[in-house]
């Protein structure tokens, strides 16, 4: 950010969950108590070529992000995560000077995607932001001939437009359409008056893509964010698919359910 005097601090709080209470529904848990003004809430969910997943993971990573809560919720898969030698959550909160990243290690699942996303609403509103930005992918079927995809915008307010407007290298979505619990998330606070942008850039369709998400990344910065660097993103695109290609499998698995279309390689959004 431009400026860092007066960031907000972190403070650790102990946390009582009754699980007997959570039974059949989601809730958000947050571990660390942040003292935030009109927060950036960054949200990059597994979709198509996992440009927010990949993206916000570079980014949170290379900026030093501090994990603050996590979503609990009975619909993922039972599974462990271990990352660097701990237990990880699945859906996790991150945060540092004023901002906030969602991130998960699944696509939220079609069974409970409508209980996810009013929790992730709800909590957003909760934080009053200046701005919920969503960061995706869209796919194109010659993404392959395509060395400088293009960033479309999904605003939810005349405030996200007026952002837009200012900002280089994007054109507003004007006809499309959009699956999954991004496109639900930004139809329900366009509903409810909350300031929401979302970022789409071309990419592969069913395919991890560290250069679509590298663009989008460069993009940042005309909001007031962090620049960070993206070299090493794109030095390492391999080793990014290998890493990625299990939950691009889960993520394209759950998007065909909730379109109950055939395969997204023979799909196309715009």
């Amino acid at each position: 950010m431009a400026s860092t005097v007066g960031v907000p601090k972190l403070f650790i709080l102990p946390v009582e969950i009754n699980l007997s209470e959570m039974v059949g529904r989601s809730m958000i848990i947050e571990e660390v108590k942040t003292v935030f003004d009109r927060p950036l809430i960054l949200e990059g969910l597994p979709d198509t070529g996992l440009v927010g997943t990949i993206s916000l993971s570079h980014y949170l990573t290379k900026l030093g992000f501090e994990k603050t809560g996590y979503l609990e919720t009975d619909d993922f898969p039972p599974l462990l995560i271990m990352r660097n030698g701990k237990i990880m959550d699945v859906f996790e909160i991150y945060y540092k000077d004023n901002v906030y990243i969602l991130r998960s290690e699944l696509p939220i699942p079609q069974e409970g995607v409508y209980d996810i996303v009013d929790q992730i609403v709800e909590w957003v509103k909760s934080k009053n932001p200046r701005l919920f930005l969503s960061l995706g992918g869209i796919p194109h079927p010659y993404r392959i001939d395509i060395t400088d995809p293009k960033v479309y915008a999904v605003p939810t307010s005349e405030e996200a437009l007026t952002i837009v407007s200012r900002m280089k290298n994007v054109e507003i979505l004007k006809d499309g359409l959009l699956f999954g619990p991004k496109a639900l998330i930004l139809r329900r606070l366009e509903r409810l008056g909350v300031t929401g942008l979302g970022l789409f850039v071309q990419s592969y369709l069913n395919y991890p893509d560290p250069g679509s998400a590298a663009k989008v990344l460069t993009l940042l910065p005309q909001i007031g964010l962090e620049k960070v660097e993206v070299d090493s993103l794109i030095a390492s695109a391999e080793e990014i698919r290998m890493q990625y290609r299990e939950l691009m499998r889960r993520t394209d698995d759950e998007i065909r359910r909730m379109r109950s279309l055939p395969p997204m390689a023979e799909q196309s959004l715009v």
